[in-house]
C-alpha cells in the first residue's frame, strides 16, 4: 500500500478543518519568491491550504492531489472556487502538466512522494529561474504540555507504527527529497496564538496519518481519553488551549537538464 493513502479516506479529509493554519508571515514569503503572473504548482495540496491563497496572488495555480475527497472539499472552502484555480486528482509524480510553472509548492506532503520519478518529470515543467517550496509543520510548537505531550508520543508512536519514537531525531524521510534539488535556503516562521478546544485538537491528531481513525480501530478510545486528560491542566478560563506553530520554508531549484 502506498505510504499517506490514509488522506485518501473521508474521515481524514472531514478532520483536515481542525488544522491550525500556516502563519501569515510564511504566505507573504511565498508570494514574495514570483511575480503576480507567474504559474504555480501546489503538490500534495489537499482542499488547498495553500493553493487557495496563493491564488488570489498569482495568475493561475494547479492544485493537484490523489484524493477528490479532499479536492471536494476544497472547492468548497473559501477561495476554493477561484477562476485561475485549477484542481488535479492524481499523484504527483503522474499528474500530466503544460507548459512551465515558476513557483512549485509542497506543503507537508514532499516526504510521500517518489523522489526519482517526482523531480525528473517536474524538470521539464519549470523555468529557469524556478522555485521548489517545501513547507513542514502546523503543530504545537512548544505548548505549556511540550513535556507531556512528548511523554504521550513516546508512548503511542510506537504502538501505531512499531517504530521508536524519539522527539530528539529529526526522521530521515523528511529531508530526502534534498538529494534531488539544489537547495537555497531555509527559513522558520511562528504563527499568531491558536485557540482550540480539547476535543478539537484531539481531532486534529486524527486528521494526521500516524493516528488516522481508520488505522487506530479499538485504540481510539483510549488515546481520546488519554490525551483529553493530559490536556485538561492546560486549558484556559474560557475553554481553550492556547499554542503557536512553527511552519518551516525550505527553497530549493530543480536542476534542469542539458
Amino acid at each position: 500500500m502506498r505510504r499517506g493513502n490514509s488522506f485518501l479516506a473521508p474521515e481524514v479529509v472531514d478532520l483536515y478543518r481542525h488544522r491550525p493554519p500556516y502563519p501569515r508571515q510564511l504566505f507573504d514569503r511565498l508570494r514574495a519568491l514570483a511575480r503576480p503572473e507567474a504559474r504555480v504548482l501546489d503538490l500534495g495540496a489537499g482542499p488547498g491550504k495553500t493553493g487557495r491563497v496563493l491564488a488570489a496572488h498569482f495568475r493561475h495555480v494547479t492544485a493537484v492531489d490523489p484524493s477528490d475527497a479532499m479536492i471536494s472539499l476544497g472547492k468548497v472552502l473559501p477561495g476554493g472556487d477561484r477562476a485561475n484555480l485549477d484542481w488535479v486528482n492524481a499523484y504527483a509524480e503522474d499528474v500530466p502538466l503544460t507548459g512551465q510553472y515558476d513557483l512549485i509548492v509542497a506543503a507537508l506532503s514532499i516526504h510521500w512522494m517518489d523522489h526519482p520519478r517526482l523531480f525528473p518529470h517536474l524538470a521539464t515543467h519549470v523555468t529557469p529561474d524556478h522555485v521548489l517550496a517545501v513547507l513542514e509543520g502546523d503543530a504545537p510548537h512548544n505548548p505549556p504540555w511540550q513535556n507531556d505531550w512528548q511523554s504521550f508520543l513516546t508512548k503511542w508512536v510506537p504502538v501505531m507504527t512499531g517504530e521508536p519514537f524519539d522527539p530528539s531525531v529529526r526522521p530521515a524521510f523528511w529531508n530526502r527529497y534534498q538529494q534531488h534539488v539544489d537547495v537555497i535556503e531555509t527559513l522558520t516562521f511562528m504563527s499568531e496564538p491558536v485557540q482550540q478546544t480539547i476535543d478539537d485538537f484531539i481531532l486534529c491528531q486524527h486528521s494526521r496519518d500516524t493516528f488516522a481513525i481508520s488505522k487506530m480501530g479499538t485504540l481510539r478510545a483510549a488515546f481520546d481519553q488519554e490525551l483529553a486528560e493530559l490536556l485538561t491542566p492546560y486549558v484556559q478560563a474560557d475553554g481553550q488551549l492556547v499554542f503557536s506553530t512553527k511552519t518551516t520554508l525550505t527553497t530549493a531549484r530543480i536542476p534542469i537538464p542539458g
